[in-house]
């Protein structure tokens, strides 16, 4: 009998949350499923948007990122020699739940069962555990079922009881609760006859000086009460997030590094903030089926690499071609295994000549690589702009910019964004939009701030 695969996608849970010990997140059951299964603590997301990482994960291939003529808006699954039309082959009963704009942004090849897509204010707390526990309960062996929370995605969207916390604050009690979420999950399977893996699809700027509208009652906030009143409720938001602004200002003026400065970004669009590993670092812990011993893996490895190693421990053949992932089992059961350099890009891949769309500048799109030793990432269009080099070694917080005295390391990396764009431009298959799924796309990007 075939193993059923649980595949749970935590929408923008940081690695260092799972990693670090701390008093205000508590995770018995991660930590359990880090003690007995492979936990990957040097696991490299592609791309800073939810879309384009799923189609990295689901086509196993970095994704092609050039603004003009060769942007594409492409499909996750869209040749019918896809990982998930290879499971159907093999007996698997396939099936998602996913937010409805996640769900938009692809699976061309179809689910088996796609009844649960939930809206953008649905998660664990109010009734989607639920739905999720249902559909479990009813799933036909074997399995593949993908799960996607957006409970940890900004702005981390609590029960009335603990919105008045800041955002950090709202943010580690969300995975505590999730934590809690994912035992009574384990609960409800077979674990010697479940593959489960656990993983983000990037990570997030959690901003501790950021708050919600609502403050917590007594006489100071009755104060406060009085005075937002005298503010038209069309313009408070606006005063609200001002306030923040001037918050993240004052917490600026003080020494900090760096990295500090960036945990005061509200979002993770902001310039220059796109691809450090706050965003790019994400946990990954294959868990149950085929996890025979327990290992941490402190090697560079990508979420593109999920599939391929899927494949390798239920021993399905991976016969998709032009994948870029490779399988981490060696790594798993002690064997060697060679790491690439990650090609990473930080806009939204978008066919903008058929959708007419016009990508806020302020994002700063940004390409890159990273190695095992060095991050390196510079303006898209440009490689004389927004340069940036860190030596991951000594300097694993990205605090000091070595760009400029490191001129022999840049050009080897340039070298290895020519070699894998060229890779990527031969081997894309376009994906052409049709009038409806245009519209679509147009919404929910807009929605998201992307335009």
């Amino acid at each position: 009998m075939k193993p059923n695969i649980l595949f749970l996608v935590i929408d923008s849970l940081r690695a260092d949350k799972i990693s670090e010990i701390s008093e205000t997140i508590k995770i018995p059951t991660i930590d359990s499923m880090k003690k007995n299964g492979a936990y990957f603590t040097n696991a490299i997301t592609t791309n800073q948007y939810t879309a384009q990482v799923l189609q990295s994960i689901f086509t196993s291939r970095f994704l092609l990122d050039d603004d003009i003529t060769k942007q594409y808006y492409s499909q996750n699954n869209h040749s019918s020699n896809s990982f998930l039309s290879i499971l159907k082959k093999n007996g698997y009963f396939t099936c998602i739940t996913c937010q409805e704009d996640v769900f938009l942004h692809g699976f061309k090849e179809k689910f088996d069962d796609m009844d649960t897509v939930f809206k953008s204010e649905d998660n664990i707390y109010n009734g989607l555990k639920n739905k999720i526990f249902e559909k479990l309960d009813n799933l036909t062996n074997p399995w593949f079922y993908y799960i996607h929370l957006e409970d940890l995605h900004i702005p981390c969207i609590v029960p009335k009881d603990f919105e008045h916390l800041k955002l950090t604050e709202r943010y580690d009690h969300t995975i505590s609760k999730i934590d809690s979420f994912i035992r009574e999950l384990i609960q409800k399977i077979d674990i010697n006859k479940t593959l489960i893996i656990i993983t983000a699809d990037h990570g997030e700027y959690v901003s501790p000086v950021d708050g919600p509208l609502k403050e917590i009652e007594g006489i100071k906030t009755n104060v406060k009460k009085l005075v937002k009143n005298l503010i038209p409720n069309n313009m408070r938001e606006q005063v609200h997030l001002k306030k923040q602004s001037l918050n993240r200002e004052i917490h600026a003026t003080q020494v900090l590094t760096p990295n500090e400065k960036r945990k005061l970004s509200y979002n993770r669009e902001m310039l220059n903030n796109v691809l450090f590993d706050d965003i790019l670092n994400v946990p990954l812990i294959f868990y149950g089926y085929g996890i025979s011993s327990s290992k941490f893996i402190s090697q560079q490895i990508c979420n593109i690499d999920i599939f391929p190693t899927i494949f390798d421990i239920i021993k399905i053949p991976n016969t998709i071609e032009n994948s870029h992932g490779q399988s981490l089992l060696p790594l798993i059961e002690n064997l060697d295994f060679k790491s690439i350099p990650i090609y990473l890009t930080s806009k939204a891949i978008i066919k903008q000549l058929q959708m007419n769309i016009k990508i806020n500048p302020n994002f700063s799109p940004v390409i890159g690589i990273r190695t095992s030793d060095f991050k390196y990432f510079r303006d898209f269009k440009n490689s004389e702009k927004n340069i940036h080099l860190y030596d991951l070694k000594t300097d694993p917080l990205e605090n000091n910019n070595i760009a400029q005295k490191n001129t022999d390391i840049i050009k080897n990396m340039e070298l290895n964004i020519k070699n894998l764009t060229s890779s990527l431009i031969e081997n894309n298959d376009e994906y052409e939009i049709n009038e409806e799924e245009d519209k679509k796309i147009r919404d929910s990007l807009k929605k998201l701030g992307y335009i």
